[in-house]
């Protein structure tokens, strides 16, 4: 599943590419694909200009005009790319099931479509009317973004998480942005257990913690992202994966004393970690 870096990273290539365009058209080729009321998904998007291109937590959001919205989660294997109108394709990609015409009468070229690809359809696109976005956004109680969240918040909300470090840092309504590869990847770097009770985090425990999470977190969007199955940004694949300290390798040696990484389920959620650094 992509996360924070993976869909920074898209978001900023999405921006780039896509801001002060207008859609001008949509098209749905799987209808599952579509979350928010089928009815209303193209209008409240057809017509509208994109103002900006965001992420919150996972999650993609573009603003346009008129107080609408279109927010995307990638789930697994959800991505972005673009190509011409299926038309002139002489027909849909393979696996992409929406595409966003846009037009921009001020640059060439005046017209591109942006492909909505997700090989196991599990990602959702929902459109939103005026007044409809916070609502939805608080019912999804997001925690503070971990990027931007300070060294405190992360004492405070971890430490009010019932269970496991691990399970905590994958909790979205503790910190939003964390998945399985950046967790495994930031403990082992602050030499902190993935078994660990949350609630036990020392002041010094959480700074540490806080340093290497932003750390590592902004090195993965430099290189726009960890590659390690089918994650693709519009630009292409990240890189991160060349840096990875634990995820990935069980059974190789741990970077920091030498010994046998381990490999175990926390939550259900496979986790390398070392037993001797990270006790």
């Amino acid at each position: 599943m992509p996360e924070l870096p993976e869909v920074e990273t898209m978001v900023r290539e999405l921006a780039a590419k896509t801001q002060a365009w207008r859609i001008s058209e949509v098209l749905v080729h799987y209808a599952p694909i579509v979350a928010s009321a089928w009815e209303s998904f193209s209008s409240w998007l057809v017509g509208q200009d994109i103002e900006a291109v965001t992420r919150i937590g996972k999650w993609i959001l573009f603003s346009l005009t008129e107080d609408r919205h279109l927010l995307i989660h990638l789930k697994m294997t959800g991505q972005f790319h673009f190509d011409v109108w299926p038309e002139e394709l002489g027909g849909w990609p393979p696996h992409c099931h929406a595409a966003f015409r846009l037009i921009n009468h001020a640059q060439e070229p005046l017209e591109r479509t942006l492909y909505y690809k997700d090989t196991r359809k599990f990602g959702r696109l929902r459109a939103f009317g005026p007044g409809q976005l916070n609502p939805f956004l608080a019912s999804l109680n997001l925690g503070p973004d971990a990027l931007i969240a300070t060294a405190q918040e992360y004492r405070q909300r971890l430490t009010q998480a019932p269970g496991s470090l691990k399970a905590a840092l994958l909790d979205q309504t503790v910190l939003a942005g964390f998945g399985n590869i950046y967790a495994d990847e930031t403990l082992i770097a602050a030499h902190l257990s993935p078994f660990r009770k949350a609630k036990t985090l020392t002041i010094d425990e959480a700074t540490a913690l806080h340093t290497q999470a932003q750390r590592i977190l902004n090195h993965a969007i430099e290189c726009r992202g960890s590659t390690v199955a089918n994650y693709q940004a519009p630009e292409g694949a990240g890189s991160y994966q060349n840096h990875h300290l634990a995820y990935g390798k069980a059974g190789q040696p741990c970077p920091f004393c030498g010994r046998a990484l381990n490999k175990i389920k926390v939550n259900g959620r496979g986790t390398v970690y070392c037993p001797f650094c990270q006790k």
